[in-house]
């Protein structure tokens, strides 16, 4: 698109792409207890989230379908069932009506539901074709033994999940955004269906002590899930997700995890260490939201280009926008 001048009624870059079929972060696990219910702003509108007494999750759309009460305002967990506020009636986890003051639901009562999953401590719920299953599945366990329980942080910003991700392909901007120095890349980046990893590290300066080394092991499943395991020099090592989540149109919660990897095998080692662990995990998640807000400050004022004019440094963006298109309609 040719650039335009400031004054003109066009505008500069080009539509960004609508929403990826991928699976996005709603919550985190500790924020939705057995019992408790959530309204979360997810696309364009709204869903609700709720955990049964003994344990069933269910992401739901908000509006009781009898006469359109919203399920998240006021409404409560009873048992194993979600209780509309207005008149009463009980959902079960599969949206279906299962009681009424008055005895029998009305036929075909329901709520419609999303696929949802517990993973790592996030709450994560599959944006789709409307009734179709999810082409693809994170493939990863509720919780770690061998990991803490994570550390969390929640921004919002004004941008795409697609650019998002985009960030860790964008090599150069690793020196010029956050100040990395030795920036290397072992090998290039590699895609297996809706899985992309990518493997690279670099020197963080550091007052004083000149620098410390980090490196990032990381994969990228659809455009909702990010998994980055980092070994910082002295030892640690920590597992990051950065999970963007749309919510309108140019908006995105961002919502962050950090967990240190237990050291110690013997486990009065383990209990011993595992305050200075804790730290250094909430130390690493203080860093991790400065540098993402530091991409805050050039996302909120970026233009999309669907064709950018990529140097031979930015292969693999060109790649990654290869790859993206597979979550599109």
């Amino acid at each position: 698109m040719t650039a335009v001048a400031p004054n003109s009624t066009e505008k500069y870059g080009d539509p960004l792409p609508p929403y990826p079929y991928s699976w996005y972060a709603v919550a985190f696990s500790h924020e939705l207890k057995p019992g408790k219910v959530l309204t979360r702003r997810f696309l364009d509108d709204e869903i609700v989230l709720f955990r049964t007494a003994s344990g069933a999750l269910s992401a739901v759309e908000p509006y009781c379908p009898h006469l359109g009460a919203h399920i998240g305002r006021r409404g409560w967990v009873d048992g194993e069932s979600v209780v509309c506020p207005f008149h009463q009636f009980k959902f079960a986890p599969s949206g279906r009506c299962v009681s009424t003051p008055d005895g029998e639901p009305p036929r075909g009562a329901a709520l419609r539901t999303l696929p949802v999953r517990n993973h790592l401590g996030m709450i994560m719920v599959y944006h789709g074709p409307p009734g179709q299953e999810p082409s693809f599945e994170l493939e990863l366990p509720e919780s770690d033994p061998d990991w803490h329980p994570i550390s969390t942080k929640k921004l919002h910003f004004h941008t795409h999940p697609q650019e998002v991700n985009e960030n860790g392909l964008d090599h150069l901007h690793f020196a010029t955004i956050h100040k990395f120095r030795n920036f290397v890349v072992p090998k290039p980046m590699e895609t297996d269906g809706p899985r992309l990893h990518t493997e690279y590290g670099g020197t963080k300066p550091i007052p004083i002590i000149g620098g410390i080394r980090f490196h990032f092991n990381s994969v990228l499943i659809g455009l909702g899930f990010s998994l980055v395991e980092i070994v910082i020099q002295g030892g640690w090592t920590v597992r990051q997700m950065v999970l963007p989540t749309p919510v309108a149109p140019r908006e995105v919660d961002i919502y962050i995890g950090i967990s240190p990897k237990k050291k110690a095998r013997n486990r009065l080692l383990r209990k011993l260490i595992a305050p200075v662990e804790r730290l250094m995990g909430w130390i690493v998640l203080q860093v991790v939201s400065y540098e993402v807000q530091r991409d805050q400050l050039i996302w909120d004022d970026k233009v999309y280009l669907e064709h950018p004019k990529l140097t031979a440094a930015d292969r693999p963006i060109g790649k990654y926008r290869h790859w993206v298109r597979q979550f599109y309609p």
